[in-house]
């Protein structure tokens, strides 16, 4: 299909646009409260060991497959009339409403034991609002519309990462915090109005038993042929990402950048660089599988690190800066959509939010534990070496995608 015509199919798809506004109404609490906020609390002189504090406010996204059962199988009210899912959705996004509001009240000097509560009860709304829009996701679209909806979704996320990041930042520059985090609720609401306008078939009203709801969704994961070495590939295809992405920051800085020109290369030029490899990502999806799509990637990525090294070797170089964000950010949004899209694709609708869950919560696993020792092994490695041995990381997801262990599906007895 010529190219024209591919981008064409995707913009007239309108089902997958809903999932534009609600990957950002999904992105943005998390930034909200485990970035910008200690961007507000450092302005405000609280000392860095509580900032630091704050980042266990994000445990939720790592465990939330544990409550993902209940967003599958339980109606609350209004389920016969919108649907099960999006009932939790708009549940969800009136408690983050609330919650946000509240926060702007709250002084960061003297609430900071409120704030944190509150910023807690944030993630676990705002990471139940992103389970139900997995699910969604994939309950609603298949085939080419499941890729064209999970870029839709990948671009909203990162839209909601710039709101929630340089919005903010901007916001409260010209007002005030207190207003930036009412402001913020807006956001929230774009997410709200793109539920309206997701198709999700009318719930079934008889009641699933407590076991069957908690046990069916792993029971059938597990038909998986290898479904451990399935489990192993998830987690080893993102170690090299999670080892670099946390310390590419401090290198910036420890090189001899300053902070205005991280900002305007890393986190403007490469927030824009970012959204066109989503869209780029998009369009492989409808020319290449997955098999394909992630051997490639997966290969480049490791061209990714070689290239930092070689930054690190070549110093605070303004042009070496823009290209190497230039090929990291291409290849992190299309990588970013096409992972997002493959992990749909091993999802079982009757169980899509306990599925999906589970397998971002595997995905979880090397940026909250291995990452970070990040920082330990750049120190006494040195930047070059590091980097040369985060690309190294990616090589056993590679031979297990040559193998096909990732691809081999459902045994036939399911």
């Amino acid at each position: 299909m010529p190219l024209l015509q591919t981008v064409k199919a995707i913009l007239t798809r309108r089902a997958i646009w809903p999932f534009l506004g609600l990957g950002l109404a999904s992105q943005a609490p998390m930034y909200l409260v485990g970035g910008t906020l200690k961007s507000w609390f450092k302005m405000e002189g609280v000392d860095l060991t509580q900032i630091g504090i704050f980042s266990l406010v994000l445990i939720p996204y790592s465990i939330k497959f544990l409550w993902a059962p209940f967003i599958d199988s339980v109606n609350l009210p209004g389920a016969s009339f919108f649907g099960r899912k999006k009932t939790w959705g708009f549940l969800m996004q009136l408690i983050l409403m609330g919650l946000l509001l509240f926060l702007s009240c709250l002084n960061p000097t003297q609430d900071t034991l409120a704030i944190f509560i509150i910023c807690l009860m944030i993630s676990f709304a705002a990471s139940t609002q992103e389970t139900v829009a997995d699910g969604l996701r994939i309950d609603t679209l298949q085939g080419d519309d499941l890729k064209a909806g999970c870029s839709a979704y990948e671009l909203g996320m990162r839209l909601g990462m710039l709101s929630a990041v340089a919005g903010m930042l901007f916001l409260s520059a010209k007002t005030s915090w207190q207003f930036a985090y009412q402001a913020s609720c807006v956001l929230i609401g774009i997410g709200a109005i793109s539920l309206c306008f997701v198709s999700e078939k009318q719930a079934p009203k008889k009641m699933v038993h407590f076991k069957q709801m908690i046990v069916s969704p792993f029971l059938d994961l597990i038909q998986y042929k290898d479904f451990w070495i399935l489990c192993l590939f998830v987690v080893a295809y993102k170690l090299c990402n999670c080892m670099l992405g946390p310390m590419a920051y401090p290198f910036y800085f420890d090189i001899g950048f300053t902070r205005e020109q991280v900002a305007v290369v890393s986190g403007t030029f490469g927030v824009f660089v970012t959204m066109s490899g989503v869209l780029l990502g998009g369009l492989a999806m409808l020319k290449w599988n997955y098999k394909q799509l992630l051997l490639w990637l997966g290969g480049i990525e490791i061209f990714t690190s070689i290239a930092f090294a070689i930054f690190a070797l070549i110093g605070p170089s303004m042009p070496a800066f823009f290209a190497v964000i230039l090929f990291d950010n291409i290849l992190a949004g299309m990588g970013g959509v096409v992972w997002i899209a493959y992990l749909s694709s091993l999802c079982n609708r009757s169980y899509s939010a306990t599925q999906y869950a589970f397998f971002n919560a595997l995905n979880m696993i090397p940026l909250s534990i291995l990452a970070g020792a990040s920082g330990f092994l750049a120190k006494h490695m040195g930047w070059p070496i590091f980097f040369v041995f985060t690309g190294v990381l990616m090589l056993p997801a590679l031979w297990m995608i040559k193998k096909g262990y990732p691809f081999q599906g459902k045994l036939s007895s399911k």
